[in-house]
């Protein structure tokens, strides 16, 4: 099975520049020295680009790596100077436990992990690809967190991919619970193989999750509940055209304009002329 072989018996090696770009070129080097029967390992990957940016990647993420290692929870944060979020999160089993924790972590648990303290800091030197690293912490002088974030909700491992981004650091974890026992050195290396191209994912998941979109219902409602007249008025009146303006190009009185707009209004559920802007902005 190529997911247990990992990506080195392949030829592969991380550090592409072209990943950030086009994460799918991963499937092209590879398919050059693959048999059919290794996509069955490979091929949920494509599941995850295509989820980028949505609520589902998390799932599917955690459903592809399931091909590579045995895991319990998968959670992509991003740390910025002065606050972190949360941008996946998946469980197999116990979603709601992963759900507590990492929302205890990023309201500020995050300042007590030492990947954290490692990597993010801005005055930290980060290194110019991902890195790899396995949980490593002295239990002693961070028994607290140890307790409440490993020993109470029963995970006995924890492997991250930091990535480097801009303004903020990406922390993709992936977690073991105590009946899985703790990652062996050739789950370390499968991860590790594959570490340049689930980086150059959680990026893109990333940026699309923080890029502004226009919702599904409301861009249905743009192209079907209104008319012809009433998508033209609105979209002339959000680029910023007067009512006279809208007239006189659509062969419209200004009151007619005016009730086409609230109209359109009406359908699309919005109320002021800020969120016809901003929607016929997105729209395009």
């Amino acid at each position: 099975m190529l997911a247990r072989g990992c990506l080195p018996a392949l030829g592969w090696q991380p550090g592409s520049l072209l990943l950030e770009r086009d994460p799918s070129i991963v499937f092209r080097a590879m398919s050059i020295h693959m048999n059919p029967r290794d996509y069955a390992a490979i091929f949920p990957f494509s599941n995850c680009v295509r989820a980028a940016g949505t609520d589902e990647f998390g799932d599917s993420l955690i459903a592809a790596l399931a091909g590579l290692v045995e895991i319990e929870h998968c959670v992509l944060v991003n740390v910025k100077p002065r606050d972190a979020h949360i941008s996946a999160l998946a469980s197999r089993r116990a979603r709601g436990v992963a759900t507590r924790l990492t929302e205890a972590y990023v309201g500020g648990c995050y300042r007590d992990d030492p990947l954290v303290r490692e990597f993010a800091p801005a005055e930290t030197i980060r290194p110019p690809m991902p890195a790899v690293r396995s949980l490593m912490m002295d239990r002693e002088s961070n028994a607290e967190y140890f307790e409440r974030f490993f020993i109470e909700p029963g995970i006995a491992d924890k492997l991250s991919i930091i990535a480097p981004g801009v303004g903020h650091t990406a922390f993709l974890s992936v977690y073991r619970s105590t009946a899985m026992g703790r990652f062996s050195e050739r789950d370390k290396a499968c991860i590790a193989a594959f570490a340049d191209f689930l980086a150059a994912l959680a990026s893109t998941h990333s940026r699309l999750r923080a890029t502004p979109s226009v919702p599904r219902e409301v861009s249905i409602k743009w192209h079907t509940a209104l008319s012809e007249r009433e998508r033209s008025v609105a979209k002339l009146l959000g680029q910023g055209e007067t009512a006279k303006t809208v007239g006189a190009i659509l062969a419209l009185s200004p009151a007619s304009v005016v009730t086409y707009k609230q109209r359109a209004l009406a359908k699309l559920g919005i109320g002021t002329q800020r969120e016809l802007v901003a929607l016929t902005a997105l729209l395009g």
